[in-house]
């Protein structure tokens, strides 16, 4: 089931103006059908050294994992323009979902498995993205949901290499090195304090 949680900006870097887009919680056939029909021949077509690390990625299967599980998995996406502008599947219980933190060992917290936006979003893909800010906006609501869940707003993810800068500099998360149990990805973590401070400084 597809629900609005409400509508958010989002930055046009071509207009150089806020557009309404809405955020949503769940997913629905038309959701999957746009992503297949709009993200996938743009990642198809981008130059090998310039393919994205998530272009593999299948949504269809990620959601019906979800839709399985609906007590562990949440899926969050963002349109606008009648396109899907972003995808976030997380985890709320399992063992991803302990703190490895200094700050709070072994609470429990909410765990991004996948976040993507599409590809026209993306400078590595584009001269000029569409939209800028869905990564966080994405992002922030797995914050909301772990406030929801009693988590105190603490979340964490493996990091592809290419989005590494992202959750290190412009979330500010813990960088607590390579996971060699993890196809060796970087292990990140936004803590309680952290957390605080992000929802402080606003959009």
């Amino acid at each position: 089931m597809k629900q609005a949680i409400g509508t958010i900006p989002l930055f046009g870097l071509g207009s150089g103006k806020f557009h309404d887009a809405v955020l949503f919680r769940g997913i629905d056939l038309a959701t999957l059908q746009s992503i297949e029909a709009s993200w996938t021949p743009m990642f198809d077509a981008a130059a090998a050294e310039n393919r994205p690390e998530d272009a593999h990625w299948e949504w269809a299967a990620k959601a019906l994992q979800a839709l399985q599980n609906p007590l562990n998995y949440e899926l969050f996406g963002i349109e606008a323009d009648g396109e899907t502008q972003g995808m976030m599947l997380v985890v709320k219980g399992g063992a991803k979902c302990f703190s490895r933190h200094p700050e709070h060992p072994r609470m429990p917290l909410v765990y991004v498995d996948f976040l993507a936006t599409a590809p026209w979003n993306r400078r590595g893909l584009i001269e000029t993205p569409t939209y800028k800010g869905v990564g966080r906006v994405l992002f922030m609501s797995a914050v909301s949901l772990s406030i929801e869940e009693e988590f105190a707003g603490r979340v964490a993810l493996h990091s592809l290499p290419g989005a590494e800068a992202f959750y290190r500099g412009r979330l500010s998360m813990t960088d607590m090195g390579a996971d060699k149990d993890y196809q060796n990805l970087r292990y990140f973590e936004l803590s309680t304090t952290q957390a605080k401070q992000l929802i402080s400084a606003g959009p």
